[in-house]
């Protein structure tokens, strides 16, 4: 446990790995470090030393009343690189947690070895997140439908939405019943999920967090662009925040992509192995020698890499 600003972070760190070789892994919202489970941990500890952490108001970090932003967030993920005496390393964040770690390496650009950003909705390319546009939204209509939720089709936030909804008491078997399925959120009860649920309803309910996260807070696209570490963008096909990727695609010319066939949102979950493969590969090429002439630096080679993953992965 370390403080920023008086906010207790907690974190922990897993292997040595060689020449000073550094990974962070950040979560996203309503879950906490625990969501990078021992299938990915160990396999990436074997090289690298990595270190998970709880965000703020997740977990058993603190819950300040406010300062929920990515900007917030990336000035705690500074704190602790700092603190653990990381010169260079290699970010990988999920969802809210790929937000963090793009405000990061904004603001950071020579601390950062690589991005790794996981089914991340970048508020500047997908201001909203609309049911209605879901590329699968008839199927994933039906399948709430038979658990009682019926999503309103025009709600702005629908990923809020539905963690707030489903960390209600009443939709415990529902989400239950979610676990493994495109649609899959983080409140299991093998992994205390019941209590995660609660702590998130608190979080935001006594807090500014929803406001806060709901922000882009100044992660611009100037800002964006700026961004020159090579990246790995790797999302669900059928994940509801896809439009970011096409963005991110517009904006950085050091992408790798890989869509996992379908693969929602928490394809990290419940396609661990699927995740470790990518991640790994996509840091064997950032550290290769001659990693500036492979496919960083090819932009026009995006679209193949999309072809490519989709026959590798079905």
């Amino acid at each position: 446990m370390l403080k920023h600003n008086g906010v207790p972070i907690n974190y922990r760190c897993v292997g040595k790995g060689n020449d000073k070789k550094d990974i962070v892994l950040i979560h996203g919202l309503a879950t906490n470090y625990a969501f990078w489970h021992l299938n990915i941990l160990l396999p990436l500890a074997r090289d690298y030393r990595v270190t998970i952490y709880d965000l703020r108001g997740h977990g058993y970090s603190g819950k300040p009343q406010s300062g929920y932003t990515s900007l917030d967030m990336a000035g705690d993920l500074h704190h602790l690189i700092n603190y653990l005496r990381i010169s260079k390393v290699h970010l990988a964040g999920h969802s809210f947690g790929g937000v963090v770690a793009l405000h990061y390496a904004a603001l950071h650009p020579k601390r950062v070895s690589s991005l790794t950003i996981a089914d991340s909705r970048i508020r500047i390319f997908q201001p909203t997140q609309r049911p209605k546009d879901w590329s699968n939204w008839e199927k994933s209509r039906k399948s709430l439908a038979k658990l009682g939720l019926f999503i309103p089709e025009d709600e702005d936030e629908a990923g809020f939405w539905l963690l707030e909804q489903l960390a209600l008491p009443k939709w415990r078997n529902a989400r239950e019943k979610l676990q493994g399925r495109p649609l899959a959120i983080p409140y299991s009860n093998w992994g205390g999920g019941n209590k995660t649920a609660e702590k998130w309803l608190d979080l935001v309910n006594t807090t500014t967090a929803k406001k806060d996260m709901t922000s882009i807070s100044g992660l611009t696209y100037d800002k964006l662009s700026a961004i020159k570490a090579p990246t790995l963008g790797i999302y669900g096909e059928d994940s509801p925040v896809l439009p970011s990727l096409h963005g991110l695609q517009q904006v950085f010319s050091r992408l790798k992509t890989v869509v996992v066939p379908g693969a929602g949102h928490f394809f990290p979950l419940t396609q661990p192995n699927l995740f470790v493969t990518e991640f790994k590969g996509f840091l064997k090429e950032v550290e290769s020698p001659i990693a500036d002439s492979i496919h960083f630096e090819k932009k026009q080679a995006e679209n193949e890499w999309i072809g490519h993953n989709r026959q590798k992965l079905a």
